[in-house]
């Protein structure tokens, strides 16, 4: 099945990256629930007892960076708008990883790349209620958002609207979190420590 697929892809990508620099997968793998959530091949888990969130973005033609949507339903307690999608609230993660993928035909000296470029960022709960994605008591959280990794100046197919000056400052602030995923499905082992265990007050 192609959800067990990009299951069993996370975890290798956590068996070969992370145990072996110390950490524990102390929580297995589950497929999110939410049916529209399998498009952005959503699943948690946890690691040395730090829930998780992970998403993989979601390549638009039309616009750089990748976008995803992180958010739930509300509980059948809600008699209002039951069905709308809420935000995520801080209790329920420490971390949202966001899995990237290069355009697949963005050009290199004229020939389509082959291997795109892949990547993860690793953003800490601090930083997802620094920047207003996450539910607080102080602001109202996102559903969705849009992430920028290193290659996203390079904006794909003809006609790919051009790399705003907003999008250029949400970058900025989102990259101290990235790391890439090297051509043989892992990451590399120092910047993983350093983002891993990050705190956004050291930024």
């Amino acid at each position: 099945m192609e959800n067990n697929n990009y299951r069993d892809k996370l975890e290798s990508l956590l068996i070969n990256s992370f145990i072996p620099r110390g950490y524990k997968i102390t929580k297995g793998i589950e497929l999110c629930s939410i049916p529209e959530s399998s498009k952005y091949e959503a699943m948690n888990f946890s690691i040395n007892n730090q829930s998780i969130v992970y998403r993989k973005g979601k390549i638009t033609e039309d616009r750089p960076g990748a976008f995803l949507a992180i958010w739930k339903r509300p509980s059948s307690s809600w008699i209002i708008n039951t069905n709308k999608p809420i935000p995520l609230q801080s209790n329920e993660l420490d971390y949202l990883f966001v899995q990237v993928e290069e355009h697949a035909n963005v050009k290199s000296n004229g020939k389509l790349i082959n291997n795109p470029k892949q990547g993860i960022f690793i953003f800490p709960l601090s930083v997802l209620l620094e920047k207003g994605i996450v539910s607080s008591d102080k602001k109202k959280g996102k559903t969705g958002f849009r992430v920028f990794p290193p290659w996203s100046d390079d904006r794909g197919s003809e006609g790919t609207k051009i790399f705003s000056e907003s999008g250029k400052k949400t970058q900025r602030w989102q990259l101290p979190f990235y790391t890439e995923i090297d051509e043989n499905g892992l990451l590399n082992p120092f910047r993983l420590n350093e983002i891993f265990e990050h705190k956004s007050s050291e930024i």
